[in-house]
């Protein structure tokens, strides 16, 4: 399911170029802006990134559209603790519920451990739902429905370890944006219409490395807000718990939880990727 190659006025990338964090490397808990720095898109240390550098490593790598490149951007130099800094170290962006958050597919919640690092046990939830709900025969590849199941079985195992140990869960609107735009983007990046080999999305959480090797190529189409927002609301669409979620929120029903995320997406610097 190889895409087709990306717009003739992105830079080229030598995708071979790859290695994993050394010593005093720093990465984030996002999977995609980590496999920038280890194709060494971004500085493979992790460090000293400016509002620049991210927005156009974000548009050459993945075709992330400038107006979400930029919120993420901003949103990085805003997590660096110096204050009137305009650089951000990857592992700033970890600052919790400011861009990274609580029921992530990838990483621990910040109250049960480490929301940085890679865990294998929380991914293996996520991919296990992945894997289980393929057809019979069918492609390996995810979809609306598979992609929203995961990540809903995600927030029900996150909500349970919270109340194992005695620890406060917080589950509101931020959280459900955050949530559902963090799945949006893993199936833009490395798919269409909520389709993506499973392989891909295996390499890319995994191994932190786009799977260029496997066949992807970056998107043609510009990955705009537009575009992650009518993937969040397909992703809402498919869940089949979405009421019970609703209430989960706090926010009642599943109507008022649509008009609240419409209004949300639609602030100029909400952030939504991942």
């Amino acid at each position: 399911m190889a895409q087709p190659q990306p717009p003739a006025d992105h830079p080229p990338i030598d995708w071979n170029n790859w290695s994993p964090p050394g010593e005093g490397d720093v990465r984030s808990p996002c999977p995609c802006i980590n496999a920038l720095a280890n194709h060494n898109i971004l500085p493979h240390n992790g460090k000293h990134i400016t509002k620049e550098m991210a927005v156009t490593a974000l548009k050459s790598a993945v075709n992330l559209g400038s107006g979400t490149a930029n919120v993420f951007a901003a949103a990085g130099i805003d997590a660096n603790p110096e204050p009137n800094a305009h650089t951000f170290d990857l592992n700033h962006v970890a600052k919790h519920n400011f861009i990274e958050h609580d029921v992530s597919l990838t990483r621990q919640d910040i109250a049960l451990g480490n929301n940085c690092d890679f865990d294998k046990e929380v991914w293996k939830g996520v991919w296990d739902v992945y894997v289980n709900e393929v057809p019979v025969g069918g492609d390996k590849v995810t979809s609306w429905h598979s992609a929203s199941k995961a990540r809903y079985q995600r927030l029900l195992s996150s909500k349970k370890a919270h109340e194992e140990v005695g620890k406060e869960w917080h589950y509101g609107i931020k959280e459900v944006v955050l949530s559902y735009g963090e799945s949006a983007l893993l199936l833009n990046v490395l798919g269409k219409d909520g389709i993506a080999p499973l392989e891909w999305v295996r390499v890319l959480v995994e191994e932190e490395r786009l799977p260029h090797r496997e066949g992807w190529r970056p998107p043609t189409s510009e990955i705009s807000q537009t575009m992650m927002h009518k993937a969040m609301f397909k992703l809402i669409a498919a869940n089949e718990h979405k009421a019970e979620e609703a209430k989960i929120a706090g926010l009642g029903t599943f109507q008022i939880m649509r008009e609240v995320v419409e209004g949300f997406v639609k602030f100029p610097g909400s952030c939504s990727v991942m």
